[in-house]
């Protein structure tokens, strides 16, 4: 039964088109099926277009999932969809060879004797869409001679289709960039050995970074009781639950709470954990079992900061000797254990500080310390 009429293939389909926007898994099946179901000789989904500087990035259908082209891997397919025959089409509308080109007329023609007749390529429909109002992307759908042009029942189904192309590119697009700047948060905290950890709107755990994992089997004053948070001092424990619940609470009031804060001791004698817990901004009407409506930040005050010594050498134009000693004393290291660690005498490390204040603009070794733990160099 053709696609054209049977309803469960049309649905697997684009189920296949959904379901590549929404996964970063490489198994897309969507251009694949769509060359079986329409008995193609390629489809291929342009999401940047090939220029004589850039390769572009287009997928295409393969014998069993989507294929990516990137980069140099095709030069002589993406050289193909640079001297594309469908150009600049109106927008959001099918349009096929035939209709720029009688099929006669194409076959005497230069371009279909040197491009198209070796790949055996003779009939092609595509359609063009904005992305970000100045983004043009674009589908190529291609035949043989043998296996005909496209019907008007064909081009209609293809225009059903445009809708869901452009929405579907835009939801993956977005997922992208909004996983990217996750990735980008998520390093940053990380980084600065700061342990999350989110919470349900009934006060469960949903999600823990590394550093809260890390601390929390640790089990120093401050443990994981299933899907709970549990500090070992009842009342400091009692306290926290209460914060909990009121950030759960208030995530999706229009208002803004305090966020509230304590501190755990530690029967191993280690400095206090510091706990942060804050209300996330939460859309009622979009809300799901798995929103987070609050999240528990842990820091651990005896836990060094990973501090980029090629970063804080570029910002402030240091050597590797002066963003060494300057990493090493934002770790509390004095003068004295500075000299010991480098095996360098006292003269030397001042020497490098004077030339630190002079690059950077600070006059005080506090202010040097204070300079390089808030600088990007320690979110790196």
């Amino acid at each position: 039964m053709s696609i054209l009429t049977d309803t469960q293939a049309f649905s697997e389909l684009v189920h296949s088109l959904y379901g590549a926007a929404t996964t970063s898994n490489t198994n897309k099946y969507f251009l694949t099926q769509l060359k079986k179901q329409l008995n193609l000789l390629h489809a291929t989904l342009i999401t940047r277009l090939p220029s004589p500087t850039d390769s572009g990035l287009i997928y295409t259908s393969g014998d069993e999932a989507d294929v990516a082209i990137l980069n140099s891997v095709a030069g002589a397919y993406t050289n193909l969809y640079a001297q594309d025959p469908l150009v600049n089409l109106p927008l959001e509308q099918v349009v096929t060879l035939s209709d720029t080109i009688a099929s006669d007329a194409l076959e005497d023609h230069e371009y279909y004797q040197l491009i198209l007749k070796p790949l055996d390529i003779f009939y092609i429909a595509g359609a063009d869409w904005l992305q970000d109002d100045h983004n043009r992307m674009s589908i190529r759908l291609v035949r043989s001679h043998e296996q005909g042009d496209f019907s008007q029942q064909e081009r209609q189904f293809l225009s059903l289709l445009i809708p869901h192309l452009k929405q579907s590119v835009i939801i993956g697009l977005q997922l992208r960039q909004l996983d990217t700047e996750r990735q980008i948060y998520a390093d940053s905290i990380s980084k600065r050995s700061i342990g999350m950890v989110t919470f349900d709107s009934e006060g469960n755990i949903l999600k823990t970074n590394k550093a809260a994992d890390t601390f929390l089997k640790h089990n120093d004053g401050i443990s994981r009781v299933h899907q709970h948070i549990k500090i070992d001092h009842t009342s400091r424990n009692n306290t926290l639950q209460q914060y909990i619940r009121e950030a759960v609470s208030i995530a999706n009031a229009k208002y803004r709470s305090a966020i509230n804060a304590l501190s755990v001791s530690r029967p191993s004698n280690r400095a206090d954990y510091q706990l942060v817990i804050k209300p996330l901004p939460v859309e009622a009407t979009d809300a799901s079992s798995l929103t987070p409506y609050a999240a528990l930040f842990i820091k651990d005050p005896d836990k060094d900061l990973v501090i980029s010594v090629r970063t804080l050498m570029n910002l402030y134009n240091l050597t590797l000797s002066e963003a060494t000693i300057a990493i090493l004393m934002a770790e509390g290291y004095t003068t004295e254990a500075v000299c010991e660690e480098l095996d360098i005498k006292k003269n030397t490390v001042r020497a490098h500080l004077r030339a630190m204040y002079a690059k950077t603009g600070v006059t005080q070794q506090s202010l040097l310390v204070s300079l390089v733990l808030n600088s990007l160099a320690a979110a790196q």
